[in-house]
């Protein structure tokens, strides 16, 4: 209902900027009306609300545990998520190991990337994936 109220402001200033007479009034109400718009409309675009202190803090965020999810639900269409999910375990690797860069994985990706990108359902690669991540990890632990 926001839009509306800001062109019920609006409106009296675009009527006078039309049916006046006199040149000034006009070019007051056309100014005055398109401030009015250019606010409702940015301000319907960035759609920014103020938050009180006091309420900042009771609004919790997404703990990791939920982000990842949204991120793994929307890699079932999205490349963007895939990408997401790629770089987090060239980042595992990255971590892992002295010989794998994040450069090095995306250049001529390993067993697991190119079992993640490869062609079939996702969930079912992106779980192999994760098991030879996981196989990786162990065998580094064991030789630690």
């Amino acid at each position: 209902m926001r839009v509306s109220k800001a062109l019920f402001l609006a409106v009296p200033f675009a009527l006078m900027a039309f049916l006046s007479g006199s040149y000034l009034v006009r070019w007051l109400g056309v100014i005055i009306a398109g401030v009015i718009l250019i606010v409702v409309l940015f301000g319907f675009e960035i759609q920014s609300e103020y938050i009180p202190r006091r309420k900042r803090n009771l609004i919790s965020g997404k703990s990791d545990l939920e982000r990842l999810t949204s991120v793994v639900k929307r890699a079932k269409k999205g490349k963007m998520a895939r990408e997401i999910i790629a770089e987090e375990i060239r980042e595992i690797y990255a971590l892992l190991s002295d010989e794998y860069t994040r450069f090095d994985l995306k250049s001529n990706p390993n067993e697991a990337l190119r079992l993640l990108h490869s062609e079939g359902d996702f969930y079912e690669n992106l779980k192999k994936a994760l098991e030879i991540v996981e196989a990786d990890l162990n065998e580094d632990r064991r030789s630690a």
